[in-house]
């Protein structure tokens, strides 16, 4: 699809500035630093960026935590704003909001931004920019690089790693470090608690099955996976590649999952929240697996578990509680 009459004018105007002019002088209170994108490609900061754009609520999170919010000139994808929580919630209440989704190349481009966040695996999802586009605009970017689909994700380094990138871009790592540390701390205290004995079988759904469809659960390269294998239970699609597991229900009752987990706000659902985990609830498919015979049936929102967050340590947190009360 071509860009728009006045994308493209924007864009121009952004290319012979940038080929215009020449690299900006390392400040003379900071020196230049280097932090990798997603490819393992270095991408050089001579100044700290004052001016962020973040494509989602993730993103714009993890500003917060660091105490960044002031540098956030637009947001997109706000869903994962809803679950933050104060003293963050306030601070990220006055960042301008672009758009409920992820915001479109032009509408990132107008806001003239030094860096795009976002906590995505890579840049483009949607309608919004891609590589090529931020290189047109100046913008590095920083993705949260959920990138292998091969293996199962069995820890929370993603998430870590981009508050380290962050911490280090923005100069504020004594506050990143800070920030991991805490976090860390939380996951070692969970898994204390449930490293040993027996470890239940969980399903992770992320929409309500039904007649002559494959079954939406979550597979093995997601944080999903990740919080399961840190609670002291075991995936049951932790094989299966890819963050969305199609899988008939014949294999649902063979696997037999002890634990049904219900991530909801996905927007492929056709139900949001209490209404999905109530559906899942009274489907028949599921009446024979030991976990909708036992009433194990938990919920948690995307928008805690879904992506590299800090709020993925309030996800495990719960998740622990319901797989080892």
């Amino acid at each position: 699809m071509k860009p728009s009459h006045g994308l493209a004018a924007l864009l121009v105007s952004l290319t012979v500035s940038c080929s215009a002019a020449p690299a900006p002088p390392v400040a003379q209170d900071e020196v230049a630093v280097t932090v990798q994108d997603c490819q393992g490609k270095d991408i050089t900061f001579t100044s700290t960026p004052t001016r962020a754009v973040t494509l989602d609520g993730w993103a714009a999170q993890a500003m917060a935590r660091l105490g960044l919010t002031d540098r956030i000139v637009g947001t997109g994808f706000t869903g994962p704003l809803a679950v933050e929580k104060e003293p963050y919630l306030g601070a990220l209440a006055k960042v301008p909001v672009i758009s409920d989704k992820v915001p479109g190349t032009e509408s990132v481009a107008a806001l003239r931004p030094d860096v795009v966040l976002t906590s995505f695996a890579s840049f483009g999802g949607g309608s919004g920019p891609k590589d090529a586009d931020l290189v047109t605009m100046g913008a590095p970017g920083i993705a949260g690089c959920i990138a292998d689909r091969t293996r199962p994700m069995t820890d929370l380094s993603v998430t870590y790693d981009y508050l380290d990138r962050l911490g280090k871009v923005f100069r504020v790592e004594d506050r990143a470090t800070a920030l991991i540390t805490e976090l860390k701390g939380r996951e070692a205290a969970v898994r204390a608690k449930t490293s040993s004995g027996a470890r239940p079988r969980v399903m992770a759904l992320a929409d309500n099955p039904v007649a002559g469809q494959p079954v939406k659960a979550l597979g093995g390269s997601t944080p999903v996976n990740a919080l399961i294998e840190l609670a002291g239970g075991t995936n049951v699609f932790s094989e299966v590649d890819g963050m969305h597991a199609d899988v008939s229900p014949e294999k649902i009752a063979e696997l037999d999952p002890q634990v049904i987990w219900v991530v909801t706000d996905f927007s492929f659902a056709k139900a949001k929240g209490e209404e999905l985990v109530g559906q899942i609830r009274a489907n028949p498919f599921l009446a024979t697996t030991s976990g909708a015979r036992d009433g194990r049936i938990v919920s948690s929102s995307q928008y805690v578990v879904g992506f590299p967050s800090a709020l993925n340590l309030d996800g495990l947190e719960q998740l622990a509680r319901e797989l080892h009360p």
